[in-house]
């Protein structure tokens, strides 16, 4: 546990590096080259990782993949925020929508290639978000205890990079047909007037900033250390029961998405956000007091933190568009705190949770989501008074 915590460190770092990256190659780029070339790297990568044993090569494979990541995450939801100028709340939560379903199908990839053993329970550890980094403790887990030949593991790697085949051969068509044949530059869509920052619109602007270095961060924290967690505390589940209780929560993480996609054309994106930082909270309280003795109480509590927890940043984004203009540079700042989120909070929580008891997990997550709400309640007071100019 002590070396993944330096696994989401390094990830989180490349993450962070993808995204400023993203925002240079932006300027003398096509936004659909630097996609085909980021995924084109990123299934490379992702196809070679489960060979590199040694734990260096595993933490330069995880930076890399955390490079391409950034840049793919922050020039997608760049060419959203162009495409559609006016109404942000849709096209941002199709971007997350994805990777909810890479987390929920991550799992059910990875199983059938895992270790030939006569229990699954030794073998079966999920984590992240995305299929790579569902993925990533096979590696570490398994490897360490079986050939790579006999656990297989390379083959659900090798599965998850050849998906991103597609899009790579997609992105490149896309930019060859640009480059023979022009069409409307949609970057000419939306040229807004230059953005006067106030110093209400900076406070916002940083207000935000802060807010989203939790968004993601404990999403992974909690879904990276779930496992263990069910396992060490006073429960003392079985390994294999823990890893179908974190594929339920990141299918409610999906679920999650789903559903706040289809609630935003009856409700504002501020109701939303209030109500799922309402049941986040409440989840946490549930798990933090009776998580570690009650497993129904940690089932109910892990269902409802995966749906409650899956879209505040693409609602947050949409509804402080309300306020302030979301430039890229906006947009690459909110990224780089998020990025920032993921390194800190789960190496944080990983860090804890081996030198104290385990319910140290629930206390540390309960503690970051009174920080979110605290942070968005700032920013809730600040936006009052606050236009677009």
């Amino acid at each position: 546990m002590e070396e993944m915590s330096y696994i989401f460190f390094v990830r989180g770092a490349g993450f962070v590096v993808g995204v400023v990256l993203s925002y240079i190659l932006e300027q003398c780029m096509g936004t659909r080259l630097i996609l085909t070339c980021s995924l084109l790297i990123g299934c490379t990568v992702q196809l070679a990782l489960p060979y590199g044993t040694a734990f260096y090569c595993l933490g330069v494979a995880f930076f890399v993949m955390g490079v391409t990541a950034g840049i793919i995450n922050n020039v997608t939801m760049s060419i959203c925020n162009k495409l559609w100028p006016e109404k942000k709340g849709v096209p941002f939560q199709f971007v997350v929508v994805g990777s909810g379903i890479g987390s929920f199908l991550a799992p059910f990839l990875a199983t059938p290639f895992l270790a030939n053993t006569d229990s699954l329970e030794d073998d079966i550890w999920i984590t992240n978000s995305t299929v790579t980094d569902h993925l990533q403790s096979h590696v570490n887990g398994i490897q360490s205890r079986t050939p790579l030949d006999q656990s297989r593991v390379h083959y659900a790697y090798m599965i998850a990079s050849l998906i991103c085949v597609p899009p790579v051969f997609a992105f490149i068509y896309y930019y060859w047909k640009r480059t023979s044949n022009p069409l409307i530059n949609y970057e000419n869509i939306q040229r807004t007037s230059e953005q006067l920052f106030s110093l209400r619109t900076v406070l916002f602007i940083a207000l935000l900033c802060f807010y989203h270095i939790s968004v993601r961060g404990v999403v992974l924290a909690y879904g990276d250390l779930l496992t263990p967690y069910g396992v060490d505390a006073d429960l003392h589940l079985s390994k294999f029961r823990m890893a179908m209780m974190t594929s339920i929560f990141w299918g409610c993480f999906l679920l999650g998405k789903i559903l706040n996609l289809l609630l935003s054309d009856f409700f504002s994106n501020f109701i939303l956000i209030c109500l799922n930082i309402t049941c986040m909270f409440i989840a946490c309280i549930l798990l933090s007091t009776a998580g570690h003795s009650h497993e129904v109480v940690l089932w109910l509590g892990t269902s409802v933190m995966g749906v409650s927890s899956s879209s505040f940043f693409p609602m947050v984004l949409a509804w402080s568009a309300e306020y302030v203009h979301l430039t890229a540079g906006t947009i690459t700042l909110t990224i780089m705190a998020n990025s920032i989120g993921c390194i800190v909070i789960p190496f944080a929580a990983g860090q804890l949770f081996t030198r104290f008891v385990p319910n140290v997990l629930m206390y540390f997550i309960t503690a970051i989501v009174a920080y979110k709400s605290l942070m968005f309640l700032f920013l809730a007071i600040c936006s009052k008074g606050l236009t677009k100019r």
